[in-house]
């Protein structure tokens, strides 16, 4: 299988899927089925730490987006220091980590049904706990299929700055979870509290 200065075509329209169906068609099929978007964060009434932490994930997704394109399309970025891969891999690897997690998260957010939300909204009345499909078995299961689907896209370049990135964004995913956490279990109370008991936060 070539690597991904070899293919960076293929490479890259694989990573352009997370944006294209995991935010924009999932938001679009959302929209199709329930007449409403999922967007909480555009919300007049959105949480503005909520908001905060999902910029700064924007913007740690844009560096990790830069570093892979430039191992894709700029042959000097793999001999600097901030590009070097630091070990080496399959390329097989990557595709199928990348694969299952892209399938996984897209499930995840399809099966959440009306329950799906990009962002915290303060002002809705009502959230709903939902407890079926992949949420049985982890509380998060979109965050941990989207984690898995950068890591294996990290492997096919696994420089210091992709590798970097990668880490600051599994830790805003996990700041972001904290803060979802905290608001549930205001609105949502016992209900929550005993599903918090009950199905682990990732694995």
């Amino acid at each position: 299988m070539k690597a991904i200065h070899e293919a960076p075509g293929l490479y890259l329209g694989f990573i352009s899927l997370h944006l294209l169906l995991g935010h924009l068609g999932s938001s679009l099929l959302y929209r199709l089925r329930f007449g409403r978007s999922p967007l909480a964060y555009r919300s007049t009434e959105a949480d503005p730490s909520h908001t905060r932490v999902t910029r700064l994930i924007s913007g740690a997704s844009l560096v990790w987006a830069g570093s892979i394109i430039a191992a894709a399309l700029w042959p000097a970025w793999w001999t600097s220091p901030w590009g070097r891969p630091l070990f080496s891999l399959p390329p097989l690897a990557g595709w199928l980590l990348g694969g299952v997690g892209l399938l996984g998260m897209l499930c995840a957010q399809y099966g959440m049904g009306p329950a799906f939300r990009i962002g915290v909204d303060a002002g809705e009345q009502q959230p709903s706990l939902h407890e079926r499909g992949l949420h049985r078995y982890s509380r998060n299961p979109i965050y941990v299929f989207s984690y898995l689907y950068l890591v294996g896209a990290s492997l096919w370049a696994p420089s210091l700055l992709t590798l970097g990135a990668l880490a600051a964004l599994g830790g805003l995913f996990h700041a972001l979870v904290l803060q979802e956490e905290r608001y549930l279990s205001t609105r949502l109370g016992e209900p929550y509290g005993r599903y918090l008991q009950r199905v682990p936060r990732y694995l």
